[in-house]
C-alpha cells in the first residue's frame, strides 16, 4: 500500500491551432481536408486505444449509441431516443434505430453492442479501457477478478432493437459514459473473422459512421478517410475526403500549414505568440491534466519523501507561463477548474476541493535530505520517459534542468519515444516517471480519480482510497 503524491505540471485549458480561411464559397465547395496530428494513431479497435487522436479518428467512423453535440449535451445517435431508467436507476433500457447500417451492409443491432461490450470487459481482451466497463455495469468487478465470465456482463439484447443495460448501482453519468468510444458498437460475426488482424487496416474494418478507411496501417503518418455511402445518421457530411497527417514539429507543421498542404494545424510555445494576432488563429478551451507519474513498484519511487521533493522542486508557474507559452496554466489538484460543478451548490470542484498541490521551494531540501537518509543514498539517477511531441521534449529538459538544479545529487536521463511505444511502456509497467497527460472521457471527476484505484500498473494499491472512490460513486 503506497500513498499518493503527484506533480502537478499545469493544465492546457486550450487548444491553440491555425485552421484554414477562405471565401465562404471556397470553403462550402471544397470536398477533401486535411488536418495535422502531433502524434501517430495508435489503434482503430475502440477498445484498444488509449490516446486523443485514436480516439477522434475513430469517432469519425464508429457511431455509438449517443454522442455529444456542440453544446457538450448527450444526444440520440443510433439509439431511437434518450435510455427509459427504472426507479432505482439501475437499469437502462435503449431502444435502437432501425436503419443504422454497417458498411458491408449488416444492420446495427443491440448484440453489437453486448458484443463490445462483453469483449471489452473481459480481461483476456487487455483493453486499456476496460476499468470503464468492469467498475460500471453489473458483475463487471467479478469478471475483472476472474471470478465470473464476461458473459454474465450486466447487459443483453431484449431484441434486435433494444438493449438492457443493468448497472452495478447508480452511476449519474452513465449516458455520458456512452458516448465514449469503449462503449461503441462491434459486429461479432467480422471481429471473430479478423481475429488478430481486426482494425489493423481498410479491409479488416467495417463502419457504420460518416467515414470509411482508404488507407491505414499502425504507425503510419498519413490516414486517409472516405465517405461511406452507406452511412445512415444524423451527421451531415459534406466531405469526400478527410486526411490525418501526423506532423511531430510544430514548426514543420506551419510551414505545411503556410504552403496550404494542411488545413489545420495545432500549435505551442512561440509559435502561440507569433501567430495569434491572425485571423485563421483559433482557440478551444479544454480540460487536459499534465503530470508526472511514478512507478511505485521502483524503491526510489515508494519514498514519500523522495516524492515531494520532486513535486515542490518544480517551478510550475514558469513552466507554463515561460516554458511553454501556449495558454497553459498552474493546478493545485488534479481535477481542474472549471470542468464540473456540484449540483448541490453550484460551486466549482476545484475550488470546493482547495488547494493540494502548490510547490514551495523552500521545503525541497528538507525532504530531499530526509529521501536521501531513508534511502540510503545520496545520489540518484531518474529516468524520465517522454513521447517525442516537441512539447514534451521542451518539458521534460525543463524538468531534467529543475530536478538537477535543485536536488544535488539527482541526475536525470531522458528517453523520448514514439506515443505508441511510450504508452505500451506505462501500460506495462516498465518505466520509472513518465511525463503523463489525461483528458476527460465523460462529465463527472471519476474521470480522473478512477487511474488511481488499485491494479492499475503504477503499483498504488490503497484500499482507504478504493473506499472513497466506491462511496462516490452512486
Amino acid at each position: 500500500m503506497h500513498k499518493r503524491t503527484k506533480v502537478m505540471l499545469g493544465a492546457a485549458m486550450v487548444s491553440l491551432f491555425l485552421v484554414a480561411c477562405g471565401n465562404s464559397a471556397e470553403s462550402n465547395n471544397k470536398s477533401s481536408v486535411t488536418l495535422g496530428l502531433n502524434t501517430e494513431v495508435a489503434s482503430l479497435d475502440s477498445l484498444k486505444a488509449q490516446d486523443p487522436n485514436s480516439f477522434d479518428v475513430q469517432a469519425t467512423m464508429i457511431s455509438g449509441l449517443y454522442k455529444m453535440n456542440a453544446k457538450d449535451e448527450v444526444v440520440p445517435d443510433v439509439a431511437k431516443g434518450m435510455p427509459k431508467k427504472s426507479k432505482n436507476n439501475t437499469v437502462y433500457t435503449i431502444n435502437l434505430r432501425h436503419n443504422a447500417k454497417w458498411s458491408n451492409g449488416a444492420s446495427v443491432t443491440a448484440d453489437d453492442f453486448v458484443y463490445a461490450w462483453k469483449r471489452g470487459a473481459e480481461p483476456a481482451t487487455k483493453s486499456n479501457y476496460a476499468y470503464i466497463l468492469q467498475t460500471v455495469l453489473k458483475n463487471g468487478e467479478k469478471i475483472a477478478t476472474g471470478k465470473m465470465d464476461a458473459d454474465k456482463l450486466g447487459v443483453k439484447a431484449t431484441s434486435k432493437y433494444q438493449l438492457q443495460v443493468t448497472l452495478e448501482k447508480p452511476t449519474p453519468y452513465f449516458t455520458s459514459l456512452l458516448t465514449f468510444n469503449p462503449y461503441f458498437p462491434q459486429n461479432r460475426k467480422f471481429v471473430t473473422k479478423q481475429g488478430k488482424k481486426y482494425a489493423t487496416s481498410p479491409s479488416t474494418m467495417i463502419y457504420n459512421g460518416p467515414f470509411k478507411l482508404k488507407t491505414y496501417s499502425q504507425g503510419a503518418t498519413s490516414v486517409t478517410l472516405t465517405k461511406n455511402k452507406k452511412y445512415v445518421g444524423s451527421t451531415k457530411t459534406k466531405l469526400k475526403t478527410l486526411n490525418f497527417k501526423v506532423i511531430k514539429s510544430t514548426s514543420t507543421g506551419l510551414n505545411e500549414f503556410t504552403a496550404k498542404k494542411l488545413d489545420m494545424i495545432f500549435l505551442s510555445g512561440n509559435l502561440v505568440k507569433n501567430n495569434k494576432d491572425k485571423s485563421s488563429f483559433k482557440t478551444i478551451p479544454n480540460s487536459m491534466v499534465t503530470y508526472l507519474k511514478f512507478n511505485l513498484k521502483n524503491e526510489t519511487y515508494q519514498n514519500k519523501n523522495f516524492r515531494k521533493a520532486v513535486s515542490n522542486a518544480i517551478n510550475t508557474k514558469q513552466l507554463a507561463n515561460q516554458i511553454l507559452a501556449d495558454g497553459s496554466s498552474t493546478l493545485t489538484g488534479f481535477i481542474p477548474p472549471k470542468f464540473v460543478k456540484n449540483s448541490a451548490t453550484g460551486k466549482d470542484f476545484r475550488s470546493e476541493g482547495g488547494d493540494l498541490s502548490q510547490p514551495d521551494k523552500a521545503k525541497v531540501s528538507k525532504f530531499w535530505k530526509a529521501a536521501q537518509k531513508e534511502l540510503g543514498k545520496k545520489n540518484i539517477t531518474i529516468q524520465l520517459l517522454i513521447d517525442d511531441e516537441d512539447w514534451q521534449k521542451t518539458t521534460g529538459e525543463y524538468i531534467q534542468s529543475q530536478l538537477e538544479k535543485n536536488l544535488p545529487g539527482v541526475k536525470v536521463s531522458l528517453r523520448s519515444l514514439p506515443q505508441q511505444q511510450e504508452l505500451a511502456l506505462v501500460a506495462g509497467g516498465k518505466f520509472q516517471m513518465v511525463l503523463a497527460q489525461w483528458g476527460p472521457d465523460y462529465q463527472d471527476p471519476n474521470t480522473y480519480l478512477a487511474n488511481f484505484t488499485s491494479g492499475h500498473p503504477v503499483g498504488f494499491d490503497n484500499k482507504t482510497y478504493d473506499a472513497y472512490m466506491n462511496a462516490a460513486n452512486g
